[in-house]
């Protein structure tokens, strides 16, 4: 069994000489800091030095956090004025956001919007890719925490993800799942009202009511039941490569649509401008 005070290792960062007191953290790191600006940045730790909280049986005196290296360096390293801020990313904030309203570093959470809020296109990009299940941990972060920003990234996720993957998740009958629910309902009218336009010059929008299928005429049974389907696909997945994925199956083998390619690109035109149409989702 490994020694606990041989296992300790300098922060490389903060090393020792750099403080006069010791932050360890839950792997083991040793922070070297200045008590001052701990102090003067949280109340937390004005009251904790205050009130002889810290172990003063050591030299310098030392305190064990329950947050990881990589936390309480991004934290140190924020409100250092000799330090660069560090770059944030997605898998941290709800660490970070947790230590700022533990010890009350109330800029942290400032920053965090700052940079989500900014024009880095990087946060945006990284946003698009997020799997159902990242959008809902960072939706519950944001609404935990409550940063809009934050949430807004994650429902613009959660409003085209496939229906299975929502109810299957942790996501929980909230006042957000209930205000998710609504944006999706708003997308799939949306969405299946452009295939109507998109397609307004076959046969199928005019025997099509409601997602049921209305034919007097039997010679357009195959493009209006392929219709129906690409529509209920819609209904599950409001997105456009779930649209695009299920016409290749659906339309493109219906028998009587003509001009297949034609009707194509006028769904495309009109999706360009389906987002900027949705809520703010805020």
């Amino acid at each position: 069994m490994a020694d606990p005070q041989t296992d300790l290792r300098d922060s490389e960062e903060f090393p020792v000489g750099y403080g006069d007191i010791r932050l360890i953290s839950s792997d083991r790191v040793i922070f070297h800091f200045q008590q001052w600006l701990l102090m003067y940045m949280s109340p937390v730790f004005k009251d904790m030095f205050t009130i002889g909280n810290a172990n003063e049986s050591s030299n310098p005196p030392s305190v064990t956090l329950s947050e990881d290296s990589k936390t309480i360096s991004m934290v140190l390293r924020f409100i250092d004025p000799m330090k660069d801020n560090p770059a944030l990313e997605f898998t941290i904030l709800s660490h970070l956001l947790e230590a700022a309203r533990k010890y009350q570093f109330g800029r942290i959470k400032d920053w965090i919007a700052s940079w989500l809020n900014g024009n880095d296109p990087a946060v945006e990009a990284t946003a698009t890719q997020f799997s159902t299940m990242q959008a809902i941990e960072l939706l519950e972060v944001g609404t935990t925490f409550d940063v809009p920003r934050l949430s807004q990234l994650a429902l613009r996720v959660l409003i085209k993800a496939p229906a299975h993957e929502l109810f299957v998740s942790r996501i929980g009958k909230s006042e957000m799942f209930e205000h998710l629910m609504k944006l999706r309902a708003e997308r799939i009218g949306r969405f299946r009202q452009l295939l109507q336009l998109a397609l307004c010059g076959g046969a199928a929008p005019r025997y099509i009511h409601n997602g049921q299928l209305t034919i007097p005429d039997t010679r357009y049974i195959g493009i209006c039941t392929a219709m129906v389907e690409l529509i209920h696909a819609v209904g599950l997945e409001p997105s456009y490569a779930c649209c695009m994925c299920n016409w290749g199956k659906e339309l493109d083998n219906a028998e009587y649509l003509n001009n297949i390619d034609k009707y194509k690109k006028a769904l495309q035109e009109r999706f360009t401008s389906l987002e900027a149409e949705l809520p703010a989702l805020s």
